[in-house]
């Protein structure tokens, strides 16, 4: 056997497609770093990553764009919107939570530092960054290693559905150490990013798509950051519309990290997944939640 092409399906097994997606995301990647304007990386980011995975996607993969979660259509563009809410809906719990204990004080507001003008236009170049990042962390945790991987694991008694949850894992695991060198990262902060990775992952099992997971990542870190002033993953954002500073216990507001390193992000986490469930099950005819046929039935090889 050869283990690095498979003969039968005319392409690189999927360790090799992985391992090429990653040099090549990295090395499109890499010019961004050039780009002193965060906003502006962060497009570039997303646009390397787009293109990566599109190179590959077609090239290696031998299939759709589409089979990694991406496409144009309605149903994309509703999941994408409710995923959003969601993450609204949980961050609006944790801040009312966090405000009902006293556990945060509202020191001001954003434009009173600079003025409506230049905060606006700062506010709005928040917003394209965490829509970024959004977009390109779920293309480089979610998409393409867990579609990939899954089918790399399916191998002897591994079944289509156990070695896409293999997948979640391992990818969730990444998740959460690709953000232990954020400032005031902890184990319990890199613990839950893991559990974070878990969550986002649920959607694309279950639809096929990423469209709820990006509108989740984005709402999650926008809302935090860009509305409620909240630390995102240890970094703090002073152009949200309240400024505000976390004074209760870290066990709960995740002190410098954020709500991701505390049981409110935890509760928010659980909100989320309660979300996706119950919307999994209403979309679905059978009224059952199961997942995606591409991660539940054998695999067989998808081309254009």
């Amino acid at each position: 056997m050869n283990i690095l092409y498979n003969n039968s399906e005319h392409r690189f097994r999927a360790g090799i497609r992985v391992l090429v997606f990653l040099v090549i995301s990295i090395l499109f990647i890499r010019p961004s770093s050039l780009i002193s304007i965060s906003w502006v990386a962060s497009l570039s980011i997303s646009l390397g990553c787009f293109l990566a995975a599109f190179l590959v996607v077609k090239g290696m993969d031998k299939r759709p764009v589409s089979s990694i979660g991406l496409e144009h259509s309605k149903i994309w563009w509703i999941e994408f919107g409710f995923g959003v809410f969601i993450a609204f809906l949980a961050q609006t719990i944790i801040f009312s939570i966090e405000y009902g204990f006293s556990w945060l004080e509202i020191s001001g507001y954003g434009w009173e530092r600079a003025g409506v003008e230049i905060w606006a236009w700062s506010a709005f170049t928040y917003f394209l960054t965490m829509l970024s990042v959004g977009f390109y962390e779920e293309l480089l945790f979610r998409g393409y290693p867990i579609k990939n991987l899954a089918e790399g694991f399916t191998i002897g008694k591994v079944t289509t559905q156990q070695a896409s949850w293999i997948a979640v894992v391992l990818t969730s695991v990444l998740f959460g150490f690709a953000h232990a060198g954020n400032p005031n990262a902890s184990t319990i902060s890199t613990f839950n990013i893991i559990l974070a990775g878990f969550m986002l992952s649920v959607p694309f099992l279950l639809t096929g798509r990423l469209a709820m997971s990006i509108g989740i990542h984005f709402s999650w870190n926008w809302i935090m950051g860009g509305i409620y002033g909240l630390p995102v993953s240890g970094l703090d954002g002073r152009r949200s519309v309240l400024q505000t500073n976390e004074i209760g216990p870290d066990i709960w507001t995740g002190g410098k990290f954020g709500p991701e390193a505390g049981l409110l992000g935890i509760l928010g986490m659980i909100f989320i997944l309660i979300c996706i469930l119950l919307f999994a099950k209403k979309r679905n005819p059978s009224g059952k939640i199961e997942l995606h046929e591409s991660f539940r039935n054998d695999y067989k090889k998808v081309s254009d």
